[in-house]
């Protein structure tokens, strides 16, 4: 009897697994397909190049880190921001961890896979941009 579910329960688990679809892992070639998907996430953020600052850091002979940052308006979700990129790029496994710096709320976010950082960005905000939001909508409302 313990046989027999033991071998019904084996063929069950091999049907299961045989109709379950494989996972998939895409992979960057280049750093610079790395900063072309955060430049689509950044635009599709409807920030503008004004907000964007980008430097670059040596770390070793081999490595240069690119920091991105990012001024935004004070109402701009970095949370729902760092879970949208965490989304495009988990199927990279490229890993997203942040750090909320308080008081201010400011947001940095890690790019890294297998141990190395690739990419830093900085969310700040930047109350000026209220009210330059607001203003500009004033203007396409007139």
């Amino acid at each position: 009897m313990v046989t027999t579910l033991l071998a019904l329960s084996c063929v069950i688990s091999s049907v299961i697994l045989a109709a379950s679809p494989s996972h998939k892992n895409y992979t960057l070639d280049t750093t610079a397909q790395l900063d072309s998907l955060l430049n689509v996430h950044i635009h599709n953020s409807l920030i503008t190049q004004q907000q964007v600052r980008v430097s670059s850091i040596h770390v070793d002979t081999v490595l240069t880190r690119k920091i991105y940052r990012l001024r935004v308006p004070s109402k701009f979700s970095k949370t729902m921001f760092h879970i949208r990129l965490h989304k495009d790029l988990n199927r990279f496994n490229i890993e997203t961890p942040a750090k909320i710096e308080f008081p201010s709320r400011d947001m940095h976010i890690y790019l890294y896979s297998e141990g190395t950082v690739f990419r830093t960005i900085h969310l700040t905000t930047d109350t000026d941009l209220d009210t330059l939001r607001i203003d500009s909508l004033e203007t396409q409302s007139n």
